[in-house]
């Protein structure tokens, strides 16, 4: 502490216990009454992260700003590196600020260049962050983790150890890495260093990774954990961070109304405490759901200004393919490929969006990764690219076995909307094979676990496979199997008389969705006015709106 005057002593320290035990509006407080005495660089700190969780990000940013030069005036090296490296991680975190992000990342390296500080893991692990290579990133994590340990920063090796983790589940070495993410997160959520945001930083990592081997089972098992740690600190920007995770989970499970709520709360979070999302923006998880939901326009929205983040590549190429834009959808998976590599694990979901019926070179591509990795997620998207390719090539028997052993693997896994959809595949083979009725029976199953999940997309390719098949779709109004579950919505609420702003807002929807709904219904039915549907919808049974 370089502070002379005991009133400032007191309220800075008072100030500092009050961070430490999540009193925000107290360490503002004390902080403020720091500043009015005398104004120091360890309490315009302070105060910056007050503010910070408080959510009042725009006056963090710029009191954190005043705290290094306040640091750098007073010649105290160290502190100013750590306000710089905070400055770049919460720009990096904004859209379009990625200028402002690197310039504070490379203020805090120039201020290291000319000694061996502590802080200088922090920088290594900062710079490893903005790496695309694994390996770089791997060395970089490395680095940062060897200075953690020898300087006995307890926090920085937690954080470290987890992004090395990470690089080494990109590169391909999955047991690895995984093996220092687990070590990393139990450390983190037994509060070993650091607070809340170490163990909110620390999954993020760890769902990246899970993600990025397809490791469903692994990441439910650390979202329990997460969902307890959150149930016991309720900070809001925490759990506006950790929301897109939690909403990962739900979704693998088959849980999409649970997801559904869990994004939009966090993004409205995000939204009010005007904080960026910091490594799955729940805008594109979001918009995922949209698809599957069959709200394109929702979806298209909210891509908007995402479209280049890694994880929205899913969301923007499927919508690209419902929209018929295939070398659209191709162009921006080859993009995302080029950026990361096709000989790591991280590109076996993107891979398997290209393996169309005759694509044997990338089917055996996602072979070999999903050797390398030898897990059961991995080894099933193995077995749905080479059953597309052996279903071309008139293997059927072959394709049939192969989809069959993909579900199972799924349904092992508990992951529910995965093996329904594989499922989908499954009956494609099977009537090639021409096994027509366990194809049904396979498609009955599709159809029922869709439904419930509430992906209507896929539930109404579900339902005219069994249909084709001689089967009964889905319950429903009857006549209006080509509606989709949103647009037999909107025509219960049509047949009650309801205008677009009134559609719109019993749905939440925009009055503009709502329009592209109602036109939607009326070419669907052949219909030529409002009151035709209507009509319509009476005479078959479809009296009012079920809630999505």
């Amino acid at each position: 502490m370089f502070v002379s005057d005991p009133n400032v002593v007191d309220d800075v320290a008072r100030g500092g216990e009050a961070l430490r035990s999540a009193r925000w509006v107290e360490a503002r407080e004390a902080f403020q009454a720091a500043l009015s005495a005398r104004v120091t660089p360890e309490a315009l700190d302070g105060l910056g992260k007050a503010l910070w969780w408080l959510g009042e990000t725009d006056d963090a940013l710029a009191t954190t700003a005043r705290a290094h030069a306040a640091y750098r005036r007073a010649g105290r090296v160290d502190e100013a590196a750590r306000t710089a490296l905070w400055l770049s991680l919460e720009h990096g975190s904004g859209s379009g600020r990625d200028a402002l992000a690197r310039g504070w990342l490379r203020r805090a390296e120039r201020l290291l260049e000319d000694g061996d500080s502590p802080v200088t893991g922090w920088v290594l692990l900062a710079r490893s962050g903005l790496q695309t290579d694994p390996a770089k990133m791997a060395g970089l994590a490395d680095d940062a983790l060897a200075a953690g340990r020898s300087a006995g920063d307890a926090e920085l090796e937690i954080r470290a150890l987890a992004r090395s983790g990470l690089a080494l589940v990109l590169s391909g070495r999955v047991d690895d890495g995984m093996a220092r993410l687990d070590e990393a997160m139990a450390a983190a959520a037994a509060g070993e260093a650091g607070g809340p945001e170490t163990f909110a930083e620390t999954c993020c990592d760890m769902v990246a990774a899970c993600e990025a081997a397809l490791d469903g089972r692994r990441l439910e098992q650390w979202g329990r954990i997460a969902e307890r740690f959150l149930e016991m600190r309720p900070h809001a920007p925490l759990l506006a961070f950790c929301g897109s995770c939690c909403a990962g989970v739900l979704a693998a499970r088959g849980d999409l109304a649970s997801a559904e709520h869990w994004l939009t709360w966090t993004i409205q979070r995000l939204e009010q405490g005007g904080h960026g999302a910091r490594c799955v923006d729940p805008r594109a998880r979001l918009a995922e759901l949209r698809i599957l939901q069959g709200r394109l326009e929702e979806a298209d929205r909210l891509l908007a200004g995402i479209e280049s983040r890694p994880e929205a590549v899913r969301p923007v190429v499927a919508l690209h393919v419902e929209r018929g834009e295939l070398a659209a959808a191709a162009a921006a998976l080859q993009r995302r490929l080029r950026r990361i590599g096709t000989d790591s694990v991280g590109a076996v979901p993107f891979l398997a969006m290209l393996v169309t019926e005759s694509a044997a070179a990338t089917a055996h591509t996602i072979g070999a990764l999903a050797e390398r990795a030898d897990d059961d997620r991995n080894l099933a998207e193995r077995e749905l690219a080479f059953g597309r390719v052996a279903i071309a090539q008139g293997r059927t028997d072959e394709a049939a076995a192969l989809m069959t052993a993909a579900v199972e693997r799924f349904d092992r896994l508990q992951m529910r909307l995965d093996g329904a959809r594989a499922r989908l595949d499954l009956v494609d083979a099977l009537v090639a094979a021409g096994q027509l009725e366990q194809a049904a029976s396979e498609a009955r199953i599709a159809a029922n676990a869709l439904e419930k999940a509430g992906a209507v997309r896929h539930a109404d390719r579900a339902d005219a496979l069994l249909r084709s098949l001689g089967g009964r779709g889905r319950v429903g109004p009857k006549g209006t199997g080509q509606l989709t579950r949103r647009e037999r919505e909107v025509l219960g609420l049509v047949a009650e008389g309801l205008a677009n702003a009134e559609i719109a807002r019993r749905l939440f929807i925009s009055t503009k969705t709502a329009g592209n709904h109602v036109s939607n219904v009326l070419t669907k039915l052949n219909v030529r006015t409002r009151t035709e549907a209507a009509a319509f919808a009476l005479r078959h049974g479809s009296g009012g709106a079920r809630s999505s």
